[in-house]
């Protein structure tokens, strides 16, 4: 069994990877820095005795995700899990000065998951069997007007996700959209805020492996996971 994650050495993706290694699955990785790739690779190989196979990509960049997809070809036979994690968040109004930023937000956080699961699709759609997650936000069904562009490229990635889902549906591959609210990840750091309120990516990284083991044709499409305060939607 394998596991492609994207943005896999810190946060969310961090944990999505630890945790399916645990569970014996050899994994596919990748996010922007090679030095962090390569600690991570040696780490949970050396912790779980699986094969991790990792490659650097920009997701900011068509041709590095395509060449991430023919990465994971060239080196297994099938995927049984791919996750779509890798994010980024920009604050700023619709019209702030920086809003020459939409297209890179658009890029990174819906055209990146598509264009890797683009090439890979063949691929599920012949073995009729996987899972493929994507990760969105509580804002992928609500706005936040001081993160404008980050609002309208989580609510395009869910458009995505549905059109995804009805795609993959009769080829027997399950899709399921992840939406948490505040995660305590690194660029939380050095905030203010306390950790021990806000969801862990150890929570994220659980549920998402518990989605994956619902038995025969059962399937989580959408997941909301909130904190109890209301404050971190």
């Amino acid at each position: 069994m394998n596991a492609v994650i994207t943005g896999a050495t810190k946060g969310i993706g961090k944990a999505i990877a630890t945790r399916f290694a645990a569970a014996g699955f050899d994994l596919f990785v990748t996010a922007r820095t090679a030095s962090d790739l390569t600690v991570l690779k040696a780490g949970l190989e050396k912790k779980y005795k699986i094969k991790v196979h990792a490659k650097a990509a920009d997701f900011r960049k068509k041709p590095d995700v395509v060449l991430f997809g023919e990465f994971v070809k060239k080196h297994s036979a099938a995927t049984d899990v791919l996750v779509n994690n890798i994010g980024q968040y920009l604050h700023g109004s619709l019209f702030a000065e920086n809003s020459d930023k939409l297209p890179e937000q658009i890029q990174v956080n819906m055209l990146g998951a598509h264009y890797l699961t683009a090439s890979l699709a063949d691929r599920f759609r012949s073995q009729r069997k996987g899972h493929i997650f994507t990760i969105g936000s509580l804002l992928s069904k609500s706005i936040r007007e001081d993160a404008a562009f980050y609002t309208i490229s989580k609510q395009a990635l869910y458009a995505w996700h549905r059109l995804l889902l009805e795609e993959m549906r009769p080829h027997g591959v399950k899709a399921t959209f992840v939406m948490p609210s505040s995660t305590y990840t690194p660029s939380w750091e050095n905030t203010g805020v306390k950790a021990e309120e806000m969801i862990q990516p150890e929570t994220i990284a659980e549920c998402i492996y518990d989605c994956y083991n619902l038995s025969g044709p059962s399937l989580v499409d959408e997941l909301s996971v909130k904190t109890m305060l209301k404050k971190y939607d």
